[in-house]
């Protein structure tokens, strides 16, 4: 569908969507950052980018401003798909006139250099995608993915500025500050409007920036601050330490009971958002593992959705180790649960490779059995390292948290396998890989977990017996020091 400048025809709607990258066997698709075409080379260093933004008290309105130096822009990419909805009047407004279109995409030819371009969102007062959108009482989750449009080219290096103008009492709660991230515009990106400022929380080599958005959790919020150190803990007993030195976290008080739901997000700096029952008491967050997986995530960078086997697995497999590890299940209780996820895993596919699977797996609904056969995966893998008396796969974690967790670069599971089987001293991990991805098949479980003597109870603990692994069985899930 074709653009309008007022009384001229243009060309060239569209967007170039997100895409996602495979481990190591078929070649993959140009990652995001490619794609958009977003980089030029730098005219000497001096380029900036600065994003003016002013929102109303009643956040329903972001009017914004896109102020190039050095360079000029030459087209607007919706931040995601479906953005351009709230495109007041589906127009961007440059100093030649208006700049209309329908589509994900705004050429604009006739820009010059240093023009500023302006345009405003209005956001509906819900969202189809409440982890985008999401009004709590005043207060409101709003993920740049909905406001903070893509110019592009864009210089190589260029230092982007984000300038807030916010009515009173109103608090921007981001993972980046002055200062936008290349991230912001490749990842989805964690963000909210509140009035009561992020606290922050000191955990073992870290701090969390945590925000909580509407009237709070009253009497519980001591419980829930207690309940994200005892998860961020749980986390950073893999790594050694926290794995990233700052993460925002935003809590949204639920009426959903129940255990929470949650999501780590990458995008302009890390951060996780968590649902949580706003009556959730000291007793039911004790069991709500929620916390630990999200930060247990922060361990390895984005990903993309295609290799969600690796990064859904390696977290749902270690949610229930570290929580052993700390005595929260005792090790048969943690067993079983992974014996009763590998099953779930096992039921749940939709007849296709786990490798198609993770690619399509909310379309498929799959992720039962993405994340589970993940687990999988990483669990024969530290059978596997622990049988062979080498580096086991704790510490290649933790190798690799410490060069790469903070990392803002493209990662596929490819690289990240690599990087952990150098510390396994053997292509471990992409041997399972390749074994698995292109299968049907759930992963074979049966032979190791008989070496270990590990087999279903009939209630909530499996049932241990004599085995010629046992004691590797027992490792797994004992603190270490």
């Amino acid at each position: 569908m074709g653009c309008v400048f007022w009384g001229v025809l243009l060309c060239g709607c569209g967007r170039d969507s997100g895409v996602a990258a495979r481990i190591p066997l078929p070649a993959r698709p140009a990652p995001v950052t490619a794609r958009l075409g977003t980089h030029i080379p730098s005219q000497g260093g001096d380029e900036r980018l600065v994003f003016k933004a002013s929102v109303d008290p009643s956040l329903k309105r972001i009017e914004v401003e896109v102020c190039p130096s050095g360079f000029r822009i030459e087209r607007l990419n919706a931040p995601s798909p479906g953005a351009e909805r709230w495109l007041a009047r589906g127009a961007i407004i440059t100093p030649q006139g208006e700049v209309a279109c329908p589509g994900e995409g705004v050429d604009l030819p006739l820009n010059r250099p240093d023009d500023c371009l302006r345009y405003a969102v209005d956001l509906p007062e819900k969202s189809t995608d409440p982890t985008s959108l999401r009004r709590v009482g005043s207060d409101a989750l709003l993920s740049p993915d909905l406001w903070l449009w893509i110019p592009s080219p864009r210089p190589a290096g260029v230092r982007m500025q984000l300038q807030l103008t916010l009515p009173d009492g109103l608090v921007a709660l981001h993972p980046f500050q002055d200062t936008l991230p290349e991230s912001v515009f490749a990842w989805k990106a964690a963000g909210a409007f509140g009035h009561s400022p992020a606290t922050p929380l000191r955990v073992d080599g870290g701090e969390l920036s945590v925000a909580t958005l509407g009237e709070g959790f009253g009497s519980r919020t001591d419980a829930v601050r207690d309940w994200l150190s005892r998860g961020a803990g749980e986390a950073s007993s893999l790594f050694g330490h926290f794995p990233v030195p700052r993460a925002l976290v935003i809590t949204i008080p639920s009426e959903r009971s129940g255990a929470g739901f949650g999501m780590a997000l990458r995008g302009g700096g890390p951060a996780v958002v968590i649902f949580l029952d706003r009556n959730a008491s000291a007793s039911s967050l004790a069991s709500d593992w929620t916390a630990t997986h999200e930060f247990l995530h922060l361990g390895v960078p984005r990903l993309p959705l295609e290799d969600a086997w690796l990064f859904e697995g390696l977290a749902t497999y270690y949610t229930e180790v570290v929580r052993a590890r700390a005595g929260v299940l005792s090790s048969k209780q943690a067993y079983q649960r992974l014996l009763e996820g590998f099953e779930r895993g096992r039921s749940n596919g939709t007849g296709v490779s786990l490798r198609d699977e993770s690619s399509q797996m909310h379309e498929r609904h799959s992720f039962y059995r993405v994340y589970w056969a993940g687990a999988a995966l990483a669990f024969l893998t530290d059978v596997e390292a622990r049988r062979a008396s080498g580096p086991t796969l704790d510490r290649a974690l933790r190798s690799f948290a410490e060069c790469c967790a903070s990392s803002e670069e493209e990662w596929t599971a490819e690289r990240v396998l690599a990087r952990l089987d150098q510390t396994l001293g053997a292509p471990r991990f992409t041997e399972q890989a390749r074994r698995w991805l292109d299968r049907v098949e759930f992963p074979e479980l049966d032979a190791t977990l008989r070496t270990l003597g590990v087999a279903a109870g009939p209630r909530a603990e499996a049932i241990f017996g004599r085995a010629p692994n046992a004691a590797i069985r027992d490792a797994i899930m004992a603190a270490t020091p």
